[in-house]
């Protein structure tokens, strides 16, 4: 019997030996596999510093490419209308008094029938020119021009063949799901121009089919920006409504396994390695959905080094 109890005694202080705190200075992995304890002189040595993630919204998106219309192609197609209306309002008037003048043959002013026909043939002539010019203007720039109507928008056209207002081409590619005109467009000039600023635009109507680049097509326009006539841009249309998230520093990602991560710090030195989606960019940043809450820490600097302390061999001797 006694030696029962000195084998059972020596298992029981084994065993209390193993569910010890682990020696100062060496890191801790915690059952997830991901996330790792750290001592405030580990955390000093490998240069960890962090930073909130603030909370924001994400609007789910498709992305397309743009072109900004050259005006000179607006100011032709404006003139074109312009002239043919003036020239169909003249001979429509002509036509008319003609016709008056040719009902009295007494009158001082009376009008032949050669007279009348020469009316007659100018005025469904100009009446032609000017359905064309409208006709031309649609095949380019689409029937629901906002400028169009029964009185057209010279001042909107001042601002467009001025260069103040832009109109923007915006194709998306096949296989985008997009069913209905977009609410709003954000145009986004390439990377490395105007600071990488943005606009938005919330006056969209169809485009005819671009035969350079397959899918669909809307016109935009958008003011108070400094695009150039002829740039390509980036194109942004809404698909859904905002989701509540955070916003990841771009300082703060890492790539391992061919996977995007950051470090979140879980608890008081206590960090766990969270996947992330760069599918949904921000500014300076990257859009989280879930696995990171408001305001709390994420490693912005030593993340290198806490990876390899992660996935490294255990430490076996204190800094």
């Amino acid at each position: 019997m006694r030696t029962v109890r000195v084998i059972i005694v020596a298992c029981a202080a084994a065993l209390a030996a193993c569910d010890g705190s682990p020696e100062p200075g060496h890191a801790q992995k915690l059952p997830n596999g991901h996330a790792i304890a750290l001592s405030e002189v580990e955390i000093a040595k490998l240069g960890i510093e962090t930073a909130p993630a603030l909370a924001t919204k994400y609007v789910p998106q498709i992305h397309g490419y743009g072109v900004v219309v050259s005006t000179a192609e607006l100011a032709q197609l404006d003139a074109a209308i312009v002239t043919a209306a003036a020239a169909q309002r003249q001979s429509s008037a002509a036509l008319k008094r003609a016709r008056i003048l040719f009902g009295k043959p007494h009158a001082v002013h009376a009008v032949s029938n050669e007279a009348l026909d020469t009316a007659e043939q100018r005025a469904a002539a100009d009446e032609a020119a000017l359905a064309l010019a409208s006709s031309s203007e649609v095949a380019a720039l689409g029937q629901n021009a906002p400028w169009r109507g029964k009185t057209r928008n010279s001042e909107m056209l001042a601002r467009l063949t001025s260069g103040r207002t832009m109109l923007v081409e915006a194709t998306f590619p096949l296989g985008v799901n997009l069913g209905t005109v977009p609410t709003s467009l954000t145009i986004t000039p390439l990377a490395g121009q105007h600071g990488h600023s943005s606009w938005t635009a919330s006056k969209i109507w169809n485009a005819p089919a671009n035969p350079t680049i397959p899918g669909r097509s809307f016109f935009a326009l958008v003011s108070g920006t400094d695009l150039a006539q002829g740039e390509h841009v980036f194109v942004f249309a809404p698909t859904g409504k905002p989701i509540t998230g955070v916003r990841v520093p771009k300082e703060a990602v890492i790539l391992s396994e061919n996977k995007a991560w950051c470090y979140a710090e879980v608890a008081s030195h206590t960090f766990l390695r969270v996947l992330l989606d760069l599918g949904m960019p921000l500014e300076d940043g990257y859009f989280v959905a879930r696995g990171i809450g408001p305001n709390q820490a994420v490693v912005v600097g030593g993340t290198g080094l806490l990876l390899a302390r992660e996935t490294g061999p255990t430490p076996t001797s204190q800094y």
